[in-house]
């Protein structure tokens, strides 16, 4: 059987993409006869003499090999069983596992919009913190293969020149504070965080910035007022994500990489919200820094309209369960400030909330639900701004009793806004 192998020519890592397919769909087949072989074990060792797994006559990089063997023999069965029922083309807008062959799922998977791998932060990939949904929730000992395949697949990346990603980071930088009580009118520090930052690019974008207000939690940063400048030329912005250098050990990702799906473009002198404005950032302490990743950062592009993101998949439990509790008065209602000319419209416009119509309520479900966190929907900012015992800037808060109601009633609506297909 050894023999019926074909041989591999030696190519340069500067190999042209299509090339690299080729290799890798060579190297798969051989993963694939290696074992369906009665002899496993045995050609494993025969087949490395010819450096066809580890002997480097493949045209690719050890790492590269590596991960298309992990995604071959290790990621690939595992999403075969939980997911590809789902998400191989049978449902709309979630099929990133497409494919004839593993390797084009593997593309397919990789290069997907919106998102669901994320070599800057592997454990934040989306198709590892989706949790449980309409399909089922990965084990333990799946969530530890799959997140072992997008590390190789990282390491992958970087160890080939002509895929190596290129840096959009904002450095590190320190972050102020507020720590007026609720409903004091000082008004808290912005934090400033300049796009001119950006290694070699940043000074295209002078002005732009993306600015926050910060609170300290136990164990995580409160963000509100999270915006983006266009500064004086406009910019174009996908995926950002924020990281937590601490002074010592690794750096912490979002763990959820809340905004995976985020794509804006920003005019010049424009200033708008990022995903609702506000998000709870667990395991990010106060003593440390903070950086920002982008995929994409770029010129402001006049013709191009952001698409929307999120959106309500559960608008009857939303109209029967949590847009009373938003009118009601308690003393006093939400609404009362959030729309019309109130002045918390600005961080979360609820305009609509009342309306009996289902368009007109969509669109403010639409706008609540990018204060909700489906993974952890305890940290949402829904519960965090309102809730008597969070340390947020917030004029209003329930009382105890009253936020724990509140509470229970919203927590069926984002349960089935989470399990919604």
């Amino acid at each position: 059987m050894l023999g019926s192998l074909p041989s591999l020519k030696k190519k340069n890592l500067g190999a042209p993409l299509q090339s690299r397919k080729a290799m890798l769909e060579t190297l798969f087949r051989h993963l694939d006869m290696v074992r369906l072989s009665v002899g496993a074990i045995l050609m494993v060792t025969l087949v490395s003499c010819t450096g066809l797994i580890d002997g480097g006559s493949d045209g690719l990089t050890p790492e590269q090999r590596a991960a298309a063997t992990k995604w071959k023999n290790n990621a690939l069965p595992v999403l075969r069983t939980n997911c590809i029922g789902c998400h191989d083309g049978s449902r709309a807008n979630v099929d990133f596992l497409t494919g004839a062959k593993d390797l084009e799922i593997h593309d397919r998977l990789m290069s997907y919009t919106p998102a669901v791998v994320n070599l800057e932060a592997p454990g934040s990939s989306r198709l590892l913190t989706k949790g449980l949904h309409d399909g089922p929730e990965f084990k333990t000992e799946d969530l530890s293969t799959i997140l072992q395949w997008i590390q190789a697949e990282r390491a992958a990346q970087a160890s080939d020149p002509a895929t190596a990603p290129t840096a959009l980071v904002i450095p590190p930088f320190a972050i102020q504070l507020c720590t007026v009580p609720p409903g004091d009118p000082t008004p808290c520090p912005v934090n400033h965080a300049s796009l001119e930052a950006l290694p070699d690019i940043g000074p295209t974008f002078p002005g732009a910035e993306i600015s926050f207000s910060a609170f300290a939690l136990d164990t995580a940063i409160y963000v509100t007022n999270l915006k983006l400048n266009g500064g004086t030329a406009g910019v174009n912005i996908e995926h950002p994500l924020f990281v937590s250098r601490p002074a010592m050990g690794d750096p912490i990702p979002d763990k959820i990489d809340r905004y995976f799906d985020v794509k804006m473009n920003e005019k010049a002198g424009g200033l708008d919200p990022i995903s609702g404005g506000a998000a709870s950032f667990e395991g990010f302490l106060k003593d440390n820094l903070v950086e920002i990743h982008f995929k994409v950062v770029q010129a402001f592009k006049p013709d191009t309209t952001p698409p929307p993101t999120g959106g309500c998949k559960a608008l009857p439990l939303f109209k029967s369960n949590v847009a009373p509790l938003l009118i009601a008065a308690n003393p006093q209602s939400c609404v009362s400030c959030h729309t019309g000319g109130g002045n918390g419209r600005g961080a979360l416009d609820m305009t609509g909330v009342a309306a009996t119509d289902d368009p007109t309520l969509l669109a403010a479900c639409n706008q609540v639900r990018t204060r909700v966190d489906l993974i952890n929907p305890a940290t949402s900012a829904l519960y965090n701004a309102p809730n008597p015992g969070s340390a947020t800037n917030h004029p209003f808060k329930f009382t105890a009793a009253i936020f724990t109601s509140f509470k229970t009633s919203v927590d069926a609506w984002i349960q089935a806004e989470k399990t919604a297909p």
